[in-house]
């Protein structure tokens, strides 16, 4: 039976594309005068709307000096009013489970954005796996292996609800939990999930995702 559900934050519950089109551009100015490819830098700016920074640099191999730059402009950055939810994180209270949100990103974007989102009640813990604090940074991978032993859980009573296979979907499937991946508009589906839904609703009234059944075909 399940008893922890862990959440990612954006593409599942934060509707990145809500997010102000102006509020990367100190980054997005940094980019653009770069050195790297046109090519790349259109494909980097695309990716920063539904992916960590930390997974960009190393998906298409950002060098350090430019990565470093970026990286201090991102740090300085607040989520700017605007910022909107997909609607239906409600249905998360309604799940009586052990609930806690595990993000990626830098910490002063990350805080700001859930404190306008609202969310912060629905969840047991919060943790930011922050991109300016190297020193404490864990990757998800660990974060997850740290709560099982920390909650004494098994991989079996535990899911990840998350949109990314590189990150928050690829890590619980290294430690064997469950996943369910959030089809929000631009998620690519990924195969390797174990379960898909298009509303967090699905959850409350798929029981089956809950005890890691199956439906009947």
């Amino acid at each position: 039976m399940i008893k922890g559900i862990i959440f990612d934050l954006d593409m599942c519950i934060c509707d990145t594309l809500t997010v102000p089109k102006s509020a990367l551009d100190p980054a997005l100015k940094i980019l653009r005068n770069s050195a790297l490819s046109p090519q790349l830098v259109a494909e980097v700016e695309t990716a920063l709307w539904n992916t960590s920074w930390d997974d960009i640099i190393q998906i298409y191999s950002i060098p350090e000096p430019i990565a470093s730059e970026l990286g201090n402009a991102y740090a300085n950055l607040e989520t700017p009013d605007g910022v909107k939810t997909y609607g239906d994180e409600n249905f998360i209270e309604k799940i009586k489970l052990y609930k806690i949100l595990v993000t990626s990103g830098y910490t002063r974007f990350q805080e700001t954005k859930i404190k306008k989102l609202g969310i912060a009640h629905l969840f047991a813990e919060i943790i930011i796996n922050a991109s300016d604090l190297k020193e404490k940074q864990k990757g998800k991978l660990t974060i997850f292996k740290e709560f099982l032993e920390r909650k004494k859980f098994s991989p079996e009573e535990v899911l990840v609800v998350g949109d990314n296979p590189v990150s928050e979907l690829g890590a619980a499937k290294k430690l064997g939990i469950k996943t369910v991946q959030t089809l929000r508009p631009t998620v690519k589906k990924w195969d390797g999930a174990d379960y898909h839904i298009a509303f967090l609703s699905e959850l409350h009234k798929a029981r089956y995702i809950l005890h890691s059944v199956k439906p009947p075909a």
